[in-house]
This record gives structure tokens, sequence and C-alpha cells, in this order.
């Protein structure tokens, strides 16, 4: 369906619009402002994938910076208790884990051709 060069109040949609007061806002000013924010939480609530991406680097002397800043980071989203849902979710599930894989036996190792 083609927009309507007449405005919203002519077009087929089910729906009766009124032509808005002022032109919506710019769609590249939303987009950053969403990427923004999207981000900004990130960065607050994300702090142990932050800290674990910096452990996975290559070792060098960047990454012990990364490291050191994503330690540094972590802790202060610590002690903003923002960490505090990711480790109480990682708890439960770990609990979880346990309670249905502890009743299990252990897995024997597979026996290599040519060994005993």
């Amino acid at each position: 369906m083609h927009p309507n060069p007449f405005g919203l109040a002519y077009s087929l949609s089910p729906v009766d619009l009124p032509e808005p007061l002022a032109p919506p806002p710019g769609a590249l000013r939303w987009a950053t402002t969403v990427i923004a924010v999207a981000a900004l939480l990130l960065a607050l609530l994300n702090a142990h994938a932050l800290r674990s991406w910096a452990y996975q680097l290559p070792p060098g002397v960047w990454s012990e910076r990364a490291v050191a800043a994503a330690e540094t980071w972590y802790g202060a989203m610590d002690r903003l208790r923002l960490n505090a849902p990711v480790e109480g979710m990682h708890g439960r599930w770990e609990q979880l884990r346990a309670r249905r894989l502890g009743s299990l036996p252990a897995a024997e190792p597979e026996l290599r051709r040519g060994q005993g």
C-alpha cells in the first residue's frame, strides 16, 4: 500500500488517524537516541560480559589495559549493586543445574583405541 499524498486522513488505513500537529521528529535523531540509551544500559548492566570479553583477548599490552579497565568498571558497577541481578540469576541457574544434573551418574571417560 502506498501512502496517500493527501495525508493520513485519506489513506486506506482501518484506523482513522488525524494529521499530526507538528512533523514527527527526524529518524536520525530517534535512532541516535535509541542507540545511546541501549549503549548506556549495556554499559551499566552488562559489566560482567565486558570483563569476560577482556579476559578472552590474546595476551599483550593492550589486553592488560583492557582487563584493568574492565575490572575497574566491574568494581564500580558492583559498588552501585548493578551486578546483583546478573549474579542472582546466575546463582539460581547454578542451583537448578546442580539439582537436575547432580542426580545423574558421572560419565565414564571413553576408552581410546589401543588402550586397555
